[in-house]
């Protein structure tokens, strides 16, 4: 078992099979397009021009570097956690306040955790792969790879 060690930015406890990118990602281009719209915020990413493209976020570690774009991040990702299609909780190199924003809101205004961890460390991609069943400790700030 691979244990990593970074900074808690929202608490809570997640585990669930990852879905890891190298690349940024920008929220408002993956979720706010037509298709996810008309299905009704249906969590899969829309950007066409990510790796990521067609996948679904809803109920995964989500891993990536960073999040690129708008500053409306943070609402559309309280929307996917509204409406149930969000990420079971982030991995992250570098957080940002507008990441965060939608996770902290979605506690407050919700009741729902979606735990937020950085390691800055660039491991973190080589051992974490998609599928592998991963758990996060938000209040600890640990990720581990089961």
């Amino acid at each position: 078992m691979k244990e990593f060690r970074g900074r808690s930015v929202v608490p809570g406890q997640a585990q669930a099979p990852a879905l890891v990118t190298t690349q940024a990602l920008n929220l408002t281009a993956s979720f706010s397009k037509p298709p996810n719209m008309i299905k009704r915020w249906n969590g899969v990413i829309q950007d066409r021009r990510h790796e990521l493209y067609k996948k679904d976020v809803a109920g995964r570690v989500l891993v990536f570097p960073q999040c690129i774009g708008s500053t409306y991040t943070g609402m559309i990702l309280l929307e996917l956690i509204r409406r149930g299609r969000g990420p079971a909780a982030m991995v992250v190199q570098n957080a940002d306040s507008l990441l965060a924003s939608g996770a902290l809101l979605a506690e407050v205004w919700l009741n729902q955790k979606v735990p937020l961890v950085e390691i800055p460390s660039p491991e973190i991609f080589t051992a974490i792969r998609t599928g592998q069943i991963v758990a996060v400790d938000g209040e600890k700030g640990l990720v581990r790879v089961m």
